[in-house]
């Protein structure tokens, strides 16, 4: 295939939600929080798990599932940092939304290597890529991070504000976001700002 005759398939947010549901459902029944995306990636799928010098440093990628769709190459010093936990459970959970999403479009590119990847990557027209790049982001969050219990910790923190006197028809500056956000995204093993992006696109801020 020829990069710039790349076309991404078309899948909105709704559909997106409803494959990391599905997904989430089939794959972590139990509903515990947080969601160990590598317990599921290793143990439930199957895939290996290989961890690989110098990934990020050279090609500025943390994880990568090859084309056989059976092993997942993560950057070795994020993968074995504790410092990285978060950030390489996102991005195990972006590579199975493209599991998920684009296996059958993934099927006509060179995934054999990180090079070659890289390699067609670049080449792609970027707008192609963006929307790849934003279906994996939407169902990494909404995987991640399941609606129903992103409201009730919401809810929680928000009744904890207000017990310090702070009435929630206040809450409506970002800081004020950001502030919320930190305690909620230690229960899901996220960072921050994936449940700032939560919160917005599930329609919890600003509260009501």
């Amino acid at each position: 295939m020829d990069p710039q005759d790349f076309k991404a398939p078309f899948i909105d947010r709704p559909q997106i939600w409803r494959e990391a549901d599905s997904f989430r459902d089939r794959y972590w029944p139990s509903g515990e929080i947080p969601v160990d995306v590598m317990t599921i990636i290793e143990f439930e799928l199957g895939l290996e798990i290989r961890p690989v010098s110098k990934m990020r440093e050279e090609e500025d990628i943390d994880a990568l599932l090859l084309g056989n769709w059976q092993t997942l190459m993560v950057d070795l010093r994020h993968y074995m940092d504790d410092r990285y936990i978060n950030r390489m459970r996102f991005s195990g959970a972006h590579e199975l939304g493209h599991y998920v999403l684009h296996k059958s479009v993934f099927d006509q590119m060179p995934r054999g290597s990180i090079e070659e990847w890289v390699r067609f990557t670049l080449n792609l027209p970027e707008k192609e890529y963006s929307f790849l790049e934003y279906h994996a982001y939407e169902f990494a969050g909404r995987l991640l991070v399941p609606p129903a219990a992103l409201a009730s910790e919401f809810e929680a923190v928000i009744s904890q504000v207000e017990r310090n006197g702070l009435k929630r028809s206040e809450l409506r500056d970002e800081r004020h976001m950001g502030y919320l956000a930190k305690p909620i995204a230690a229960k899901f093993a996220v960072s921050s700002e994936v449940i700032e992006r939560r919160l917005t696109k599930e329609g919890l801020w600003p509260p009501r």
